[in-house]
């Protein structure tokens, strides 16, 4: 998955005419940030990214090529979680309720929409609805991504705008999980369709002790 192009569509799916959502790095934002001034703007930005350790443990096998061989990736798929905070940002304090108004806004749209859907090569993310509306074969061709509130205790807010280098702004953490990161390199290995299994008494080497012998195909 290309992380920037689910930002962007994530970001378009939320506000489709562009006038909500900036997407920037609030930890870099100052009082010289003028481009915002007038739009008492929801800020996107990527606050953490993390292994999903329950992912860990992922076959790398990728199924048949045909009768005799079976493709595998290199290195198994490494599942991440993105953590995206919107913040309300403005300059004018005039506007700081419209900021809040949009801010509900977005948690609005991920209480109706919590599962998104990724196509894998790259072109679109789609909501719930949308997926359905896809026939079955082309469902196969999308990856399933979900989006989890994040409730913060004082001590953590306090920590997390502490290490953003900020002011606390009113805001909204969510958890993007089972983003995939995969090379897509893939390997063929020929499969093994008959196994030959002989059982031994003591030392396999001395002939004598073979007590059995037989070939098991698949």
């Amino acid at each position: 998955m290309d992380l920037k192009v689910v930002i962007e569509q994530l970001s378009k799916l939320i506000d489709p005419l562009e006038e909500i959502i900036n997407v920037t790095n609030i930890a870099t934002l100052n009082d010289g940030d003028d481009f915002l001034e007038s739009k008492s703007p929801i800020i996107l930005s990527i606050v953490n990214i993390e292994e999903d350790k329950t992912q860990k443990n992922q076959s790398v096998y990728r199924g048949l090529v045909d009768d005799q061989n079976i493709s595998r990736y290199n290195q198994p798929t490494q599942h991440l979680i993105i953590s995206l905070l919107f913040s309300s940002y403005n300059k004018d304090l005039s506007k700081y309720l419209d900021g809040i108004d949009k801010l509900k806004t977005i948690v609005q749209y991920f209480q109706q929409n919590k599962s998104f859907y990724y196509k894998n090569d790259n072109s679109e993310l789609l909501d719930y609805a949308s997926f359905l509306a896809k026939n079955e074969v082309a469902q196969q061709d999308y990856y399933k991504i979900t989006m989890e509130f994040v409730s913060l205790s004082m001590e953590q807010l306090n920590q997390m705008w502490s290490y953003l280098g900020s002011k606390y702004m009113p805001s909204a953490l969510y958890k993007m999980r089972l983003f995939m990161i995969q090379n897509d390199t893939t390997i063929e290995e020929k499969v093994i369709k008959k196994v030959k299994i002989n059982l031994w008494e003591n030392d396999k080497n001395n002939p004598i002790g073979l007590l059995e012998t037989g070939e098991f195909e698949n």
